[in-house]
């Protein structure tokens, strides 16, 4: 699971960088690509409407 601290970092990469592409690890070794519509502090929602709050991942973009 993400922590806060991190969370907070992420979401500030996200908003920073150009590209909007993730791909993420969820905690079940899962493992989904796609854009970004909006990360907010519960969750990440992909444009095609896949939502993934943060105690559901493990990783995004290779950061934990």
């Amino acid at each position: 699971m993400i922590s806060a601290k991190q969370r907070e970092m992420l979401l500030k990469q996200l908003r920073s960088d150009e590209s909007k592409l993730v791909n993420i690890v969820l905690i079940d070794e899962e493992q989904v690509a796609g854009e970004i519509e909006q990360a907010t502090s519960d969750g990440i929602q992909l444009v095609d409407g896949r939502r993934y709050s943060y105690d559901q991942i493990r990783e995004i973009n290779g950061l934990y």
